[in-house]
């Protein structure tokens, strides 16, 4: 689970492990090669000494130091990549307020220290109880009974003094710990007394490791010692053991312990959050590795193949390399690469199929909405049971049917893989039939990415299918034939499942596409071309007639492509989440279980802003905090913006007020009731939804903004005055429609 969800943590802590394997290694080597010497001296009264000292061969504690420092660094390499890597994967849940502030793992010596740091916003992004874990177990805090924690806390203190000192420059050494040393004498000389000396550290000077008394003894009587003292690998610099059993091994052990233990309960933690993360898994490029100006590429493309590309019919290249697709892409704006990589990789302690299933639904829940996300669940037939697909995508009116076939074991031929394939993608479409029939026939309850139980109104709904194939090498340029039924099916890779997801970044986008395209394109794992065919499609088409009501009214007509040809945000990443962060405030919500069908269909109608303008919506609202944070005494700023794609479709409204007050949540509610009437001017309300969305900023640091969300179907039915005292406030140039500062009452 580690690995899975912490992958560079993993590695970090995977080094730390190699480091104290080879320090073993290499100090048994330096044992075995007589690094310790002894010696023993009896003085004429007949007392003596038994002494030891290090004898190190050159550039081997130097050595020794390195691999320490190198676990030490490696183990706090773990505990900030686990802080990191929670920001990158939840970063779709919440704004990070500081982005130019690093984000580390805090340890501190005190609890003003400790808020000291995450006041720096060491920890921001983070899971709450990601911090809450780590604030438990500092060092400085004290004793619970907890065995657990004290051992996390003395691991943890153990990492704070050996960085310290290794700075300091201090190195390895060793501990030698005297248990029973023994004396030899020749007569007439005999042994009184042998007393082991306190453990303590061995340096390059002599040390004393236990003291005798002989009696009788002469000059030139033999003796003879054993030292009977264990010699351990040590960084003595602060190392006071408190019993025998307390050891630097013990000690370094303990320390990674901590580490390991804080690294899976972040897993832990991490996998209870249901829906949305970041990432998927490791190894998958962000945005500015998949869309590359052709002139900056790697590839050195020259300027005739550039200019050729850019005047061929279709505008699109193809270049396949091991772990990705390359597309050349031609735009407007010139040639760009988008880079297709591989299908992420698979959880490793599920079955195939059972973890390919898994990634088909991460990537839906990470780049679209977890919240039309559906599970697989599984009804009653008869005296059997029946599970209805692998999961469904439902947003409003519009599904998808989701079959996975997932290739267990080694693959075989190229021929019988072919046939595997074909048979595969067959056998989902029969499945893909059946659940659809099912879904018409009558309405289910699922679970979707949230963990919310919502009734799907399977017969209201236009269904099309989707089988995805798991192949680790799946057959080249394989044609699927064309299958028969009442419900469309499309056959993908899971790669191109995950293009499409990263491409768009919206699920209301990409199952709009599939009911677009209705079929599969003419070979397997073509999907990123056949787009960027309809993606260059969309960018000639004419747009259509403006509504004339909206243009008297200040509205301003935007055409975009319904698919873009560069990736969803990255023209403005941070904008663009900052939609997304928005979508997740109204889907995380408080509500009660039977008000869950009506935020599915508000979020539905948020989903479907076009994503080309979803940039500009999120640079909007970014702008629109800034400017009304601090409204002159006595005013109440507002910015207002309105979309609407269709005389048909949901009108979209949102709004950033300078203060969340009853007055303001009213001004905000009579703002949106007064765009919904406007519509029924010119259209039948019965059947229109307009939704609204309202930011407004916090200053208690814990978030930067509230969000709150209204949404209004049908008549509104407003009073002659109520329309008025509307219109007065906000069809003015000086009203809040008009992004003007208006005074509170």
């Amino acid at each position: 689970m580690i690995r899975e969800y912490y992958p560079r943590a993993w590695q970090h802590l995977d080094n730390a492990r190699r480091a104290e394997v080879a320090m073993a290694r290499l100090w048994n080597t330096l044992l075995e090669g007589e690094l310790v010497e002894e010696g023993v001296v009896t003085h004429p009264e007949g007392s003596g000494v038994i002494t030891a000292w290090l004898a190190w061969p050159p550039g081997r504690q130097a050595e020794l130091t390195e691999l320490f420092g190198g676990c030490v660094q490696e183990l706090w390499a773990c505990l900030d990549a686990l802080v990191t890597e929670s920001v990158e994967a939840f970063s779709a849940l919440q704004r990070l307020r500081r982005p130019e502030c690093p984000r580390i793992f805090p340890v501190a010596d005190s609890l003003e220290g400790f808020r000291e740091s995450l006041a720096e916003s060491c920890m921001d992004g983070a899971l709450r109880s990601h911090v809450a874990m780590v604030e438990d177990c500092q060092p400085f805090q004290d004793s619970d009974g907890d065995e657990v924690i004290d051992r996390i806390r003395r691991g943890l203190g153990h990492l704070l003094e050996w960085e310290a000192a290794l700075d300091a420059g201090a190195v390895m050494s060793a501990w030698a710990t005297p248990v029973e040393p023994q004396v030899r004498a020749a007569a007439p000389a005999m042994v009184e007394t042998v007393s082991a000396a306190e453990p303590g550290a061995l340096g390059e000077q002599e040390h004393v490791l236990a003291r005798y008394r002989l009696s009788s003894y002469q000059r030139g009587c033999a003796v003879t010692a054993q030292a009977g003292t264990y010699v351990d690998l040590c960084f003595t610099e602060g190392f006071v053991p408190v019993d025998d059993e307390d050891t630097f091994v013990r000690r370094l052990s303990l320390a990674i312990e901590a580490v390991t233990r804080f690294a899976i309960s972040f897993a832990w933690l991490s996998s209870q959050v249901p829906g949305s993360r970041r990432v998927l898994s490791a190894g998958y490029a962000v945005l500015g590795d998949t869309w590359i100006a052709a002139t900056r590429s790697s590839r050195h493309w020259s300027a005739g193949q550039l200019a050729a590309l850019a005047s061929s019919d279709i505008g699109l290249g193809r270049v396949e390399d091991a772990d990705t697709l390359t597309l050349m892409v031609s735009t407007p704006s010139g040639v760009f690469e988008r880079v297709v990589p591989h299908a992420t990789p698979l959880r490793s302690h599920d079955s195939r199929g059972t973890a390919a299933e898994r990634a088909v639904q991460d990537a839906a829940a990470t780049w679209g909405l977890p919240d039309f996300v559906m599970a697989p669940s599984v009804e009653r037939k008869g005296r059997g049971v029946r599970e209805i697909s692998d999961g469904l995508l439902v947003v409003g009116d519009q599904g998808v049917v989701v079959q996975i076939k997932a290739r267990e074991g080694e693959p075989a031929s190229a021929e019988r893989e072919t046939s595997w394939v074909l048979k595969q993608i067959t056998a989902a479409g029969k499945q893909i039939q059946g659940t659809a029939r099912r879904l018409r026939a009558e309405s289910v309850h699922m679970v979707n990415g949230r963990g919310r139980r919502v009734r799907i109104d399977g017969p209201a709904i236009d269904w099309v299918g989707v089988a995805i194939i798991e192949h680790p090498d799946p057959p080249e340029e394989l044609a699927v034939a064309e299958q028969h039924g009442h419900t469309p099916v499309i056959a993908l890779l899971r790669r191109d499942w995950e293009f499409l997801f990263n491409q768009l970044r919206s699920t209301h986008a990409v199952v709009g596409y599939l009911h677009r395209v209705g079929t599969w394109a003419p070979v397997l794992g073509g999907e990123p071309e056949r787009y960027y065919e309809l993606a260059a499609a969309d960018a000639e088409a004419v747009p259509g007639e403006a509504d004339p009501s909206w243009t008297r009214r200040g509205g301003q007509p935007h055409s975009v492509p319904l698919l873009p040809a560069a990736p969803a945000g990255s023209d403005d990443d941070e904008a663009h989440t900052m939609v997304r962060i928005m979508l997740e405030d109204v889907a995380t919500s408080p509500l009660e279980p039977d008000e869950w069908d009506t935020r599915q269909r508000v979020l539905a109608c948020l989903d479907s802003l076009p994503v080309g303008y979803r940039t500009d919506l999120g640079r909007f609202l970014l702008d629109a905090l800034t400017a009304v944070a601090e409204p002159e005494t006595g005013t109440t700023v507002w910015r207002m913006r309105t979309f609407i794609a269709g005389p048909d479709r949901d009108q979209l409204g949102f709004a950033v007020c300078s203060a969340l007050t009853d007055h303001t949540r009213a001004a905000f509610s009579a703002w949106l009731q007064l765009r919904h009437h406007e519509r029924g001017e010119h259209a039948d309300l019965t059947q229109l939804t307009s939704v609204g969305v309202l930011l407004t900023p916090r200053a208690d640091g814990y978030r930067e903004w509230d969000t709150t969300m209204s949404a209004i179907s049908g008549d509104p039915e407003l009073t002659g005055e109520e329309l008025r005292a509307f219109q007065g406030l906000f069809n003015t140039p000086k009203g809040p429609a008009a992004t003007a500062s208006t005074p509170s009452p």
